[in-house]
Protein backbone atom coordinates (compact mmCIF):
# COMPACT_ATOMS: atom_id res chain seq x y z
CA UNK A 1 0.00 0.00 0.00
CA UNK A 2 2.56 2.33 0.93
CA UNK A 3 4.82 1.27 -2.27
CA UNK A 4 1.52 2.18 -4.48
CA UNK A 5 1.02 5.44 -3.28
CA UNK A 6 4.51 6.58 -3.55
CA UNK A 7 4.11 5.31 -7.21
CA UNK A 8 1.27 7.55 -7.91
CA UNK A 9 2.44 10.67 -5.87
CA UNK A 10 5.75 10.47 -7.88
CA UNK A 11 3.41 9.99 -10.98
CA UNK A 12 1.28 13.09 -10.33
CA UNK A 13 4.36 15.14 -9.60
CA UNK A 14 5.86 13.74 -12.93
CA UNK A 15 2.80 15.29 -14.68
CA UNK A 16 2.64 18.63 -12.95
CA UNK A 17 5.99 18.93 -13.74
CA UNK A 18 5.71 18.03 -17.59
CA UNK A 19 2.71 20.43 -17.59
CA UNK A 20 4.77 22.85 -16.50
CA UNK A 21 7.30 22.45 -18.77
CA UNK A 22 5.42 22.04 -22.20
CA UNK A 23 6.00 25.54 -23.55
CA UNK A 24 6.31 26.09 -27.22
CA UNK A 25 9.25 28.84 -26.55
CA UNK A 26 8.87 29.25 -30.98
CA UNK A 27 5.23 30.63 -29.99
CA UNK A 28 6.29 32.37 -27.36
CA UNK A 29 9.30 34.31 -29.03
CA UNK A 30 6.96 35.05 -31.89
CA UNK A 31 3.61 36.02 -29.71
CA UNK A 32 5.89 38.65 -28.51
CA UNK A 33 8.17 39.39 -31.39
CA UNK A 34 11.30 38.36 -29.79
CA UNK A 35 14.39 37.58 -30.98
CA UNK A 36 15.03 34.40 -31.02
CA UNK A 37 18.97 33.82 -30.30
CA UNK A 38 18.83 36.10 -27.62
CA UNK A 39 18.70 35.41 -23.87
CA UNK A 40 18.07 38.86 -22.03
CA UNK A 41 19.17 38.79 -18.20
CA UNK A 42 16.46 38.87 -15.83
CA UNK A 43 16.13 39.42 -11.24
CA UNK A 44 13.05 39.47 -10.08
CA UNK A 45 11.86 41.23 -7.02
CA UNK A 46 9.14 41.15 -4.72
CA UNK A 47 7.44 44.12 -3.00
CA UNK A 48 4.99 44.83 -0.11
CA UNK A 49 5.58 41.03 1.94
CA UNK A 50 6.22 39.15 4.07
CA UNK A 51 2.67 37.22 3.49
CA UNK A 52 2.07 34.03 4.23
CA UNK A 53 2.08 33.06 0.75
CA UNK A 54 5.42 34.14 0.43
CA UNK A 55 6.23 30.31 1.05
CA UNK A 56 4.34 29.46 -2.35
CA UNK A 57 7.07 31.86 -4.09
CA UNK A 58 9.95 30.41 -1.98
CA UNK A 59 8.69 27.31 -3.46
CA UNK A 60 8.60 27.73 -6.22
CA UNK A 61 11.94 29.87 -6.69
CA UNK A 62 13.48 27.01 -4.65
CA UNK A 63 12.07 24.37 -7.48
CA UNK A 64 13.33 26.22 -10.05
CA UNK A 65 16.62 27.43 -8.78
CA UNK A 66 16.31 30.89 -9.23
CA UNK A 67 17.79 34.41 -6.75
CA UNK A 68 15.43 36.59 -5.95
CA UNK A 69 15.31 39.93 -4.07
CA UNK A 70 12.32 40.67 -0.97
CA UNK A 71 11.58 44.27 -0.29
CA UNK A 72 9.95 43.91 2.72
CA UNK A 73 7.19 46.40 4.83
CA UNK A 74 8.47 46.74 8.55
CA UNK A 75 5.32 46.96 9.91
CA UNK A 76 4.47 43.41 9.15
CA UNK A 77 7.11 42.19 11.16
CA UNK A 78 7.07 44.40 14.34
CA UNK A 79 5.25 42.36 16.70
CA UNK A 80 6.07 44.26 19.74
CA UNK A 81 4.00 47.30 18.52
CA UNK A 82 0.73 45.00 17.34
CA UNK A 83 0.75 43.57 20.50
CA UNK A 84 1.23 47.51 21.79
CA UNK A 85 -1.71 48.14 19.60
CA UNK A 86 -3.76 45.30 20.45
CA UNK A 87 -3.64 46.60 24.39
CA UNK A 88 -4.36 50.30 23.17
CA UNK A 89 -7.79 49.03 21.04
CA UNK A 90 -8.90 47.07 23.68
CA UNK A 91 -9.16 44.29 21.01
CA UNK A 92 -10.49 40.61 21.82
CA UNK A 93 -7.63 38.63 23.67
CA UNK A 94 -7.92 35.81 20.89
CA UNK A 95 -7.75 38.44 17.78
CA UNK A 96 -4.81 40.12 19.68
CA UNK A 97 -3.10 36.32 20.52
CA UNK A 98 -3.89 35.61 16.17
CA UNK A 99 -2.30 38.59 15.08
CA UNK A 100 0.76 38.40 17.31
CA UNK A 101 1.07 34.56 15.99
CA UNK A 102 0.44 35.36 12.44
CA UNK A 103 3.70 38.34 12.91
CA UNK A 104 5.79 35.86 14.14
CA UNK A 105 4.90 33.35 11.19
CA UNK A 106 6.57 36.36 8.75
CA UNK A 107 9.32 36.55 10.82
CA UNK A 108 9.54 33.14 10.40
CA UNK A 109 9.12 33.19 6.42
CA UNK A 110 11.95 36.70 6.17
CA UNK A 111 14.29 33.89 8.05
CA UNK A 112 13.36 31.25 5.73
CA UNK A 113 13.93 33.41 2.51
CA UNK A 114 17.45 34.72 3.80
CA UNK A 115 18.40 31.26 4.84
CA UNK A 116 17.43 29.84 1.17
CA UNK A 117 19.88 32.55 0.33
CA UNK A 118 17.32 35.67 -1.25
CA UNK A 119 18.30 39.43 -0.99
CA UNK A 120 16.09 40.98 1.42
CA UNK A 121 15.95 44.82 1.32
CA UNK A 122 13.98 47.37 2.99
CA UNK A 123 10.19 48.90 1.50
CA UNK A 124 10.06 51.10 4.55
CA UNK A 125 8.39 50.93 7.64
CA UNK A 126 4.93 51.59 5.89
CA UNK A 127 4.01 52.11 2.29
CA UNK A 128 3.48 56.17 1.68
CA UNK A 129 4.52 58.20 -0.64
CA UNK A 130 7.49 59.57 0.80
CA UNK A 131 7.79 62.87 -1.26
CA UNK A 132 4.51 63.88 -0.01
CA UNK A 133 5.40 63.55 3.77
CA UNK A 134 7.45 65.93 6.69
CA UNK A 135 11.21 65.62 6.16
CA UNK A 136 10.94 64.70 9.97
CA UNK A 137 8.35 61.55 9.51
CA UNK A 138 10.12 60.66 6.28
CA UNK A 139 13.78 60.21 8.32
CA UNK A 140 11.80 58.53 11.20
CA UNK A 141 10.11 55.97 9.21
CA UNK A 142 13.31 54.76 7.19
CA UNK A 143 14.86 54.72 10.37
CA UNK A 144 12.42 52.69 12.22
CA UNK A 145 12.32 50.20 9.05
CA UNK A 146 16.37 49.82 9.54
CA UNK A 147 15.90 48.61 13.22
CA UNK A 148 12.29 46.80 12.70
CA UNK A 149 14.37 44.65 10.21
CA UNK A 150 18.27 44.75 10.81
CA UNK A 151 17.84 40.34 11.60
CA UNK A 152 17.02 39.85 8.33
CA UNK A 153 18.57 42.32 5.70
CA UNK A 154 21.59 40.83 3.68
CA UNK A 155 23.58 43.38 2.64
CA UNK A 156 25.85 46.16 3.87
CA UNK A 157 24.60 49.00 2.78
CA UNK A 158 21.34 47.80 3.57
CA UNK A 159 18.66 47.54 0.44
CA UNK A 160 15.84 49.35 -0.11
CA UNK A 161 13.23 50.33 -2.45
CA UNK A 162 10.57 53.32 -2.37
CA UNK A 163 6.61 52.36 -2.27
CA UNK A 164 4.88 53.54 -5.52
CA UNK A 165 8.49 54.55 -6.86
CA UNK A 166 8.13 57.64 -5.11
CA UNK A 167 11.30 59.52 -4.57
CA UNK A 168 12.86 57.48 -7.45
CA UNK A 169 10.27 58.28 -10.28
CA UNK A 170 10.58 62.31 -9.21
CA UNK A 171 13.88 62.44 -8.09
CA UNK A 172 14.46 65.52 -10.12
CA UNK A 173 11.47 67.54 -8.28
CA UNK A 174 12.02 65.52 -4.92
CA UNK A 175 16.28 64.84 -5.03
CA UNK A 176 15.20 64.80 -1.32
CA UNK A 177 14.02 61.13 -0.49
CA UNK A 178 16.83 59.58 -2.34
CA UNK A 179 19.43 62.34 -0.22
CA UNK A 180 18.08 61.04 2.88
CA UNK A 181 18.28 57.62 2.03
CA UNK A 182 21.99 57.86 1.37
CA UNK A 183 22.57 59.62 4.20
CA UNK A 184 21.22 56.97 6.39
CA UNK A 185 23.33 54.27 4.70
CA UNK A 186 21.01 52.96 2.23
CA UNK A 187 20.99 51.46 -1.43
CA UNK A 188 18.58 52.07 -3.45
CA UNK A 189 17.09 49.55 -5.92
CA UNK A 190 14.53 50.86 -8.23
CA UNK A 191 12.98 48.23 -11.30
CA UNK A 192 13.52 48.16 -15.45
CA UNK A 193 10.40 46.29 -15.78
CA UNK A 194 7.13 46.12 -14.15
CA UNK A 195 4.44 43.39 -14.10
CA UNK A 196 1.71 45.67 -13.02
CA UNK A 197 0.51 43.00 -11.27
CA UNK A 198 -0.82 45.20 -8.22
CA UNK A 199 -3.81 46.26 -11.33
CA UNK A 200 -6.72 43.86 -10.58
CA UNK A 201 -7.53 44.01 -14.38
CA UNK A 202 -4.09 42.11 -15.10
CA UNK A 203 -5.28 39.58 -12.28
CA UNK A 204 -6.57 37.28 -15.28
CA UNK A 205 -5.16 34.63 -17.76
CA UNK A 206 -1.75 35.91 -18.69
CA UNK A 207 -2.03 39.31 -18.79
CA UNK A 208 0.58 39.75 -15.86
CA UNK A 209 3.39 37.67 -17.91
CA UNK A 210 2.22 38.80 -20.86
CA UNK A 211 3.55 42.68 -19.35
CA UNK A 212 6.82 41.52 -18.61
CA UNK A 213 7.51 39.79 -22.05
CA UNK A 214 6.20 42.44 -23.98
CA UNK A 215 8.72 45.26 -22.19
CA UNK A 216 11.52 42.89 -22.43
CA UNK A 217 10.85 42.09 -26.40
CA UNK A 218 10.30 45.04 -27.33
CA UNK A 219 13.41 47.23 -25.35
CA UNK A 220 15.52 43.90 -26.43
CA UNK A 221 16.92 44.39 -23.01
CA UNK A 222 17.60 42.24 -19.42
CA UNK A 223 16.98 44.17 -15.99
CA UNK A 224 14.92 43.75 -12.50
CA UNK A 225 11.45 43.05 -12.46
CA UNK A 226 8.81 44.63 -9.90
CA UNK A 227 6.39 41.96 -8.47
CA UNK A 228 4.58 41.64 -5.46
CA UNK A 229 4.03 38.58 -3.18
CA UNK A 230 2.08 40.86 -0.68
CA UNK A 231 -0.29 43.28 -0.47
CA UNK A 232 1.32 46.86 0.98
CA UNK A 233 -2.82 47.19 3.33
CA UNK A 234 -2.64 43.42 4.30
CA UNK A 235 -1.26 41.91 7.03
CA UNK A 236 -0.82 38.42 6.58
CA UNK A 237 -2.79 38.16 3.10
CA UNK A 238 -0.42 38.33 -0.17
CA UNK A 239 -0.72 39.18 -3.96
CA UNK A 240 -2.87 35.96 -4.50
CA UNK A 241 -2.98 35.95 -7.91
CA UNK A 242 0.79 36.56 -8.63
CA UNK A 243 1.67 34.08 -5.83
CA UNK A 244 -0.51 31.28 -7.00
CA UNK A 245 0.71 31.42 -10.84
CA UNK A 246 4.26 32.56 -10.73
CA UNK A 247 4.71 28.64 -11.42
CA UNK A 248 3.19 28.72 -14.45
CA UNK A 249 4.79 32.27 -15.78
CA UNK A 250 8.83 30.45 -15.42
CA UNK A 251 8.82 28.23 -18.04
CA UNK A 252 7.71 30.83 -20.82
CA UNK A 253 9.97 33.88 -19.29
CA UNK A 254 12.62 31.00 -19.34
CA UNK A 255 11.99 31.02 -23.11
CA UNK A 256 13.25 34.62 -23.80
CA UNK A 257 15.29 35.25 -20.38
CA UNK A 258 17.93 33.67 -17.63
CA UNK A 259 17.57 34.45 -14.48
CA UNK A 260 20.24 36.15 -12.74
CA UNK A 261 21.19 37.25 -8.97
CA UNK A 262 21.23 40.97 -7.99
CA UNK A 263 24.94 41.21 -7.96
CA UNK A 264 24.96 40.91 -11.93
CA UNK A 265 23.32 44.24 -11.98
CA UNK A 266 25.25 45.59 -9.84
CA UNK A 267 26.22 49.02 -11.42
CA UNK A 268 23.05 49.08 -12.98
CA UNK A 269 20.59 49.74 -9.74
CA UNK A 270 20.04 53.22 -8.61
Amino acid sequence: MKQRLITILTLVGLSWLGSAQAVDCQVVRERFQCDASTKYPLHLTFDDGPAQQTRDVLRVLKRENIPATFFVLGYKVDCSTIAKQCQEEQQEMNTCIQRIKECKQRRQILRQTKREGHMIGSHSYAHWRYSEVHASVRLDDFKHSRQVLAPYLTTNPPLFRLPYGDGWFNRATHPEVLQDLQTLGFKHIAWDFSAFDWNKANQQGDKILANVLEQVCHRKQGGIVLLHDGVDDQLHEGRLFTTTHLQEWIPSLRCVAEFKPLSFFEHGVR
